[in-house]
């Protein structure tokens, strides 16, 4: 294929070695024919993925953090863009390897080294076989990079000259879903996806944009029989099967804990070594009531994942629920001893010292924490945070938290600023800070109710109104926010909300 045949391709190449990451970009470069993206490791690469369209994925095999079957598996499981081709570059690539790759669905492998012109070619071959399909795939595609655009309405068209051509595929029905979705349009999206399970009942990605949109409206019972059916269809995939034990669990039917357990066994034996799996396990094991072999299964996970603090701290939580603190505090005085710049296991007992109230201890903790080790410096402002605010010591609890908010804008650490300053009685500094949160996250609840407060403080009467009023049809069942409109209002409340204990009017503002 002649090099700029195809203009503006986007290539992803994902590789830990930084000189082999770059030697194929270089290669593709000189082509002529791509826009690459290139990453060290798999999870930022996936995530790039999540929002973004490619047309090639090359990636290495083995790598530390998320490997080349962890990006194949997403890009084959996904409702969109999952038939693109994805090339293997391996050096120590065993013949378990090679066929595990081809039952996930790999395009292609070259092992390494390799010639620049046999891996172009390669590349080449693979996108031209992606780039010429039957027209109808063609559409297909296009709607898709529409949605992955975010040009929704474009997108909406083509799905719907698909749909509308007499010969709709349930492929074609779930990404019109999918666009309803994003318009807000649930019912519509619902009987999209019903639509392309009767054509095609064995078209995995149906059920799990049923069961991911039905988690998402809090209709997680409606989401099991998705989840199940999606499961008998596509098996290996341990994260969907915490899911549904996850509910399971919710519901705390009769059996219901034995069906978590069931699915957790099968996401055991598909992914052993998994940390997230084995600390779930852990979870279930203690709910099932068995804390021997919930103990087991946190010390497995720190085996298999010893630079990770995530078993110790569950470890640790479980003790202190047994009223074993003493045991939970001496897991990481254990591992300072033996090494004292640990700094990871410092933080972890400072948010054990938290959650048992001895917050000098924790803050002691924290303190020997120094701010050259960047990675962790915002938990240790975040827990700083909240510890200050425990002590009441309100101050400093938001120059920690303001400095969390600067590093990290999250429209969550914009709020916990704007809640300090509630408490401080300062509503104007609140209100700044609670307008942001909801320019960011406009449709939580919480935050419009608490800038609802700041409003009233501020006596602009209108404005507290309209924030409540939204706020209530977000969560009607919010009592704090039906006894701040009816206060404001000057209605009655009704009758199953006044026998209960009335909100504070907020005071004047500072």
């Amino acid at each position: 294929m002649a090099a700029g045949m195809h203009d503006h391709l986007r290539a992803v190449v994902i590789d830990d070695q930084l000189n082999m990451r770059k030697a194929v970009v270089r290669i593709l470069e000189k082509s002529g024919s791509f826009i690459i993206e290139d990453f060290p490791n798999s999870r930022e690469a996936i995530s790039w993925l999540k929002i973004h369209s490619a047309d090639i994925v090359i990636t290495d095999i083995y790598m530390p953090q998320g490997d080349g079957f962890d990006i194949l598996s997403f890009v084959r499981n996904r409702t969109m863009q999952n038939d693109i081709p994805v090339l293997f570059i391996s050096g120590e690539a065993t013949k378990e390897d090679i066929v595990k790759s081809v039952d996930l669905g790999v395009s292609d492998y070259i092992l390494k080294p390799f010639e620049s012109h046999d891996l172009v070619q390669k590349v080449m071959s693979l996108i031209e076989k992606y780039k010429n399909p039957p027209e109808n795939i063609k559409k297909l595609r296009n709607a898709e990079h529409l949605y992955l655009t975010e040009k929704y309405q474009e997108a909406k068209k083509e799905f719907l000259q698909l749909i509308n051509s007499g010969k709709p595929s349930a492929q074609a029905l779930i990404g019109m879903a999918h666009i309803e979705i994003k318009l807000g349009n649930v019912t519509s999206a619902l009987n999209y996806i019903n639509q392309g399970i009767k054509i095609n009942g064995m078209y995995f990605p149906a059920f799990s944009t049923a069961a991911d949109l039905l988690i998402s409206l809090k209709r997680k019972e409606e989401a099991i029989p998705y989840l199940v059916q999606e499961l008998k269809i596509n098996g290996k995939q341990p994260y969907r099967r915490i899911i549904l034990a996850d509910i399971y669990l919710e519901l705390n039917n009769p059996g219901c804990k034995d069906l978590a357990l069931g699915q957790m066994k099968i996401a055991l034996h598909d992914s052993p070594s998994d940390e997230v799996v084995l600390l779930k396990f852990a979870d279930i094991m203690k709910i099932m009531g068995n804390f021997e072999k919930s103990v087991h299964y946190c010390m497995k996970a720190r085996r298999q994942n010893p630079t990770s603090t995530k078993s110790i701290m569950q470890l640790a939580n479980m003790y202190i629920s047994e009223g074993k603190s003493a045991k939970a505090i001496s897991l990481f005085s254990d591992l300072i001893i033996k090494n004292t710049n640990q700094f990871d296991i410092f933080l972890c007992r400072a948010k054990i010292y938290e959650k048992m109230d001895e917050n000098e201890k924790a803050m002691s903790d924290l303190n020997k924490i120094p701010i050259s080790a960047p990675a962790l410096r915002i938990e240790v402002l975040k827990a700083k945070g909240r510890i200050f605010a425990k002590m009441n010591k309100l101050p400093d609890a938001i120059a920690a938290c303001e400095e969390v908010a600067n590093m990290e804008p999250t429209a969550d650490n914009l709020a916990r600023v704007g809640l300090l300053f509630i408490r401080m009685k300062n509503y104007r500094s609140a209100l700044g800070w609670y307008e942001q949160s909801t320019i960011m996250e406009p449709n939580h609840s919480k935050y419009i109710y608490n800038l609802g407060c700041c409003y009233e403080a501020l006596r602009d009467k209108t404005k507290a109104i309209q924030c409540y009023e939204k706020s209530l049809k977000l969560d009607p069942k919010a009592r704090e926010t039906i006894v701040a409109l009816s206060r404001i209002k000057g209605t009655a409340l009704p009758g199953n909300v006044t026998r209960q204990k009335s909100s504070k009017v907020p005071q004047k503002a500072s």
